[in-house]
């Protein structure tokens, strides 16, 4: 078991680019897109206790490459920090959260996460709410879905001091879905992401046991989708192996990566 020191705090900075380009330009519809997509951090800066981290540990002793599923509880009140919409109930797509220990040390265990959240940017009340029924009281205008939340936690044993920690989504083309008044659009935003500035990195320390980023990260991804275990080639190989095996093909053709919530 891991133990936070409550007594020190850690200060982690908000940063939240502008839509930098988008398929259909959804975003730029109306003035009042302009609006609800023109966004950035409702808290900049904010000063989080060592205890709020408990949110990224497990409940147990783990190994190193054991995954866990966290609590999105204990998760949203970090996503918070970009909006006060944020949710982990998705309409749609895997939810959910989980974390796997990458590295450890007598001294050190180094995190991985990954977090499948959305934001709610407005809402308007339900016409056709009425208490008792099975209608939601309020109609969501606009909501921000991003691919994922990638993320890592940097612990020092010894003292239970957080040295260092990120959460981001990834910077890819085509990252973020965006609903507005049933419309949707896919859109490219190039920075969303919490960083506190680390007091320790990992290059530093000599690991005990541990296992490579790529590895933690495809641990995680075969958490949300059953069908990332599937060993996928390219078109080219996809052919050859047909001929040898004389076995049909199975093509599968997407606009983005399967193994995220962005389309």
């Amino acid at each position: 078991m891991i133990n936070l020191n409550n007594s020190a705090s850690l200060e982690v900075h908000a940063h939240w680019d502008p839509i930098a380009d988008a398929t259909y330009n959804l975003h730029k519809d109306s003035p009042e897109n302009i609006v609800l997509f023109d966004l950035s951090p409702n808290e900049p800066v904010r000063e989080y206790k060592g205890n709020a981290f408990n949110a990224f540990l497990p409940a147990s002793t783990v190994a190193v490459g054991d995954v866990w599923e966290l609590d999105m509880d204990s998760v949203i009140p970090f996503l918070s920090q970009f909006h006060l919409g944020a949710t982990g109930k998705l309409r749609h797509g895997q939810k959910g959260a989980f974390a796997c220990l990458r590295a450890l040390s007598p001294d050190y265990a180094d995190i991985t996460f990954r977090i499948h959240a959305e934001f709610t940017l407005a809402t308007r009340p339900n016409p056709d709410w009425k208490p008792g029924s099975d209608r939601r009281r309020q109609v969501d205008l606009a909501r921000f879905i991003p691919s994922q939340y990638a993320g890592r936690l940097l612990i020092n044993l010894k003292t239970g001091v957080i040295c260092d920690f990120s959460l981001a989504l990834p910077p890819r083309n085509s990252n973020v879905d965006i609903n507005d008044f049933e419309y949707a659009d896919m859109v490219f935003v190039p920075r969303m992401e919490l960083l506190a500035t680390p007091t320790q990195t990992s290059d530093d320390i000599k690991w005990k046991d541990v296992i490579t980023p790529e590895a933690a990260r495809r641990r995680l991804e075969l958490k949300f989708y059953k069908f990332a275990e599937i060993d996928w080639l390219p078109l080219e190989d996809a052919v050859k192996k047909a001929e040898a095996t004389q076995r049909p093909i199975h093509a599968v053709l997407t606009w983005g990566p399967l193994v995220d919530e962005s389309c």
